[in-house]
């Protein structure tokens, strides 16, 4: 369902979705990420509201460096003094989203 009303918006013009949700670390990385690599070609700009997301209070203390996952995955220096929020943000920004403290809906 996601998809159709998806393709209808863009049908209409529309040409910027914004992202919020519970989780930054997990599902709106992952989902804002997957949108615009299914959408991007369609000139969809996807824009992450750090003011609509959530995480657990740990996910935003700079202690990335002490996750061996994280560190895997992101490299030990990436991962130095950044907390897993800054990382989601940092791999959200670096595959062409967009991630802002507040859309701006009057522009």
């Amino acid at each position: 369902k996601f998809h159709t009303w998806l393709e209808a918006q863009l049908d209409r013009g529309i040409r910027t979705l914004v992202v919020g949700g519970c989780t930054t670390t997990s599902c709106v990385r992952v989902s804002s990420q997957a949108i615009l690599q299914a959408y991007s070609q369609k000139g969809l700009q996807v824009v992450v509201d750090r003011s609509l997301c959530g995480a657990r209070d740990e996910n935003y203390l700079p202690v990335a460096a002490e996750d061996p996952i994280l560190v895997r995955t992101y490299g030990f220096e990436r991962c130095r003094n950044s907390s897993p929020v800054d990382l989601a943000e940092f791999q959200m920004e670096s595959t062409g989203v967009e991630v802002v403290d507040e859309f701006n809906w009057d522009a």
